[in-house]
């Protein structure tokens, strides 16, 4: 069982998570006010872009059927025929042409040929140059003829092909200006049809406000008529009942005398008591409808039906608003319970994603653990290694030492510590490098040269003993420098 103090408790936190969630739902109300707003000029840019693009593409099909119609179908054919035509005649004066050059080329050869049998003859006698001077002569004239007929059927070609490019082109220009014409009667007939299709929406508009009024005007007839006929059945009812009391007040006229009964009076009571009934029902009504008058301060009636009809109108509009307002206010209910739940659902969401971060920071924590004890170990490993290292360039230094390198001096020289580090390391160990290859080099002459001896001399172990101690004298200085491991190992592989 709850306390009070507990229940308030809830209904605080309860207050608390709505006024968090209102505050949240005024933060996205304003988000998407602030991205409609941004996004609505895009919006109305991609409209515009498109309805430009469905005028265009409405142009291009415009011109598409105009110019699959069956007169632009026959102009083209026409065109086509008429430019197929004049290809094959360029094509065959193209071809009489080439033939006429090479008939050219073939009488410049041939008149090469005459000029070249001119001169040898002329180196013969003038007399036979002289008999074939003639003949030449005549064969020159006739070549000359051939070649003049041939220019002018040349010339005759050019004329004409420069006479078809000058009409080719002129249809062309013609073709070229009825594209304009054509291009301006069609963006003419787009815009007519624009403003047709503009007047017929107008039409269209004032046609259907015409059917509403004219359906309304129908409407008021029939009221009109249906008040007449009722106000006409109400007028003759009257007019029977103002004949029927003539009539009767004539035919009691007329009896004179007559001797009232009980039930007669007690009839004439209750009519005259209803007659002051009606009398004080229609002063009660003249007493309202006087109130009324100086209320509004309108004595007619007609203006006054008017003002009440016209009020009821209002009275009826503002009930239709009021309706209107509720649906509005309904469906807002709906959209904050719509939006209450999405908030919920979002909040669940929220906790959902907290508790995997959670999880996932507890796995990355692990994770780091996991990597914090790989680096202690790397790290470990990399004294260890610092440390082996470091032994190891001691024991070089020292080796080198031993063995008095050549490049030591030099760093002497140049101011250089004998520190060894890993960047002068190799330096120390290209010096032992050559230090030891020297010995090696000694060693292997020193071999050579005993075994040339031996080849030489094949005597008992004893000189060769004595040789061995007359040959070590001999060896370079270097190998004084030498420390006192590798002097012995020298000597015994000498002795070897």
């Amino acid at each position: 069982m709850t306390t009070p103090a507990d229940d308030m408790e809830m209904e605080k936190i309860a207050e608390d998570e709505l006024s968090k969630l209102q505050r949240q739902f005024r933060v996205m109300e304003i988000d998407r006010a602030t991205v409609m707003s941004s996004v609505q000029p895009t919006l109305r840019m991609q409209k515009n872009i498109i309805s430009t693009l469905n005028t265009e593409l409405d142009k291009v099909m415009m011109e598409l059927k105009l110019t699959k119609s069956t007169s632009n179908l026959l102009d083209n054919a026409k065109t086509r025929e008429r430019l197929v035509v004049l290809l094959k005649e360029h094509e065959k004066y193209a071809a009489e042409v080439k033939e006429h050059r090479g008939f050219i080329t073939e009488l410049d050869f041939l008149l090469r040929q005459v000029q070249k049998e001119i001169k040898a003859l002329k180196t013969k006698g003038t007399e036979k140059v002289y008999a074939n001077t003639l003949t030449n002569q005549t064969v020159i004239t006739q070549l000359e003829n051939r070649l003049d007929t041939a220019m002018k059927k040349f010339n005759a070609v050019n004329c004409d092909n420069y006479k078809m490019r000058l009409e080719i082109d002129r249809l062309l220009r013609d073709r070229q200006f009825f594209n304009g014409i054509w291009k301006n009667q069609i963006k003419r007939l787009m815009d007519g049809k624009a403003q047709i299709l503009e007047l017929v929406e107008q039409a269209i508009t004032t046609y259907d406000q015409r059917e509403e009024w004219c359906s309304k005007l129908e409407a008021l007839k029939e009221k009109a008529a249906i008040d007449y006929r009722k106000h006409c059945l109400e007028v003759r009812e009257l007019q029977r009942q103002l004949d029927h009391s003539m009539k009767l007040e004539e035919f009691l006229r007329t009896k004179g005398t007559v001797r009232l009964t009980a039930a007669d009076a007690k009839a004439e009571a209750k009519r005259l008591e209803q007659q002051e009934e009606e009398m004080r029902t229609y002063n009660n009504y003249i007493n309202i409808l006087d109130a009324i008058k100086e209320f509004t301060g309108e004595n007619d009636v007609d203006k006054l039906i008017q003002e009440f009809s016209r009020r009821e109108e209002e009275n009826y509009a503002l009930f239709n608003y009021i309706n209107e307002v509720n649906t509005e206010l309904k469906n807002l209910s709906d959209n904050v319970k719509m939006l209450k739940d999405n908030i919920e659902e979002e909040t669940a969401k929220h906790q959902a994603k907290l508790y995997k971060q959670q999880d996932s920071i507890e796995s990355l924590r692990l994770t780091l653990e996991g990597r914090r004890q790989a680096t202690a170990h790397a790290k470990q490993l990399y004294d260890k290694n610092t440390d082996v290292l470091t032994s190891l360039l001691q024991q070089i230094h020292s080796l080198a030492l031993a063995s008095e390198c050549d490049s030591l001096p030099l760093l002497k020289l140049l101011g250089k510590s004998f520190v060894i580090n890993v960047t002068n390391a190799r330096l120390y160990i290209k010096s032992l490098e050559k230090k030891i290859t020297e010995i090696v080099d000694i060693i292997k002459l020193d071999e050579a040269i005993q075994r040339q001896m031996e080849s030489k001399e094949r005597t008992p172990p004893s000189s060769r003993r004595r040789r061995a101690r007359a040959r070590t004298p001999a060896l370079p200085a270097n190998t004084t420098a030498l420390p006192a491991r590798h002097r012995d190992n020298a000597q015994i592989t000498t002795h070897a």
